[in-house]
């Protein structure tokens, strides 16, 4: 099977997030990636893009988020790269689910659920820039 690639430049504004998902759903049925993985895709990129939009920038003007898939075989890589404030989310400790929900701190769930999600899940800063990939190990069914 070849390597296939999507490739978006989104703006840093949340509407960005509905162009996204329509995109990832087009790739995800262009290539058989299983409902199941699509959902779980889609938690990834929401969380990881959905951060960014709302915390890498301390200013209004608008910013680039690159955000690539490409998919071999069964692996699919997500990365996804912006110019914000250097933040590794790879090094945000994992929330005490056994407290009770009131006695935990706001915050860390939504990246313990992409490292849960995830096979991989690494950060670097690159030329001024945070890259964070993901990988995960997808199942593909055959188009409908």
């Amino acid at each position: 099977m070849s390597d296939q690639q999507l490739h978006l430049s989104l703006i840093n504004n949340r509407v960005e997030v509905a162009r996204l998902t329509a995109a990832v759903d087009a790739f995800a049925r262009a290539n058989g990636i299983s409902d199941d993985d699509l959902h779980n895709i889609h938690l990834i990129l929401d969380e990881l893009v959905i951060n960014v939009i709302k915390y890498a920038y301390a200013d209004t003007r608008p910013h680039t988020i690159d955000v690539r898939l490409g998919l071999q075989g069964t692996l699919l890589t997500i990365v996804i790269e912006d110019d914000g404030r250097p933040y590794d989310p790879t090094a945000r400790p994992a929330p005490n689910l056994d407290l009770p929900i009131e006695q935990r701190p706001i915050g860390g769930l939504g990246v313990h659920i992409v490292k849960t999600l995830s096979d991989s899940f690494v950060y670097r800063r690159v030329d001024d820039r945070n890259v964070v990939t993901v990988t995960r190990t997808i199942r593909r069914v055959p188009p409908a």
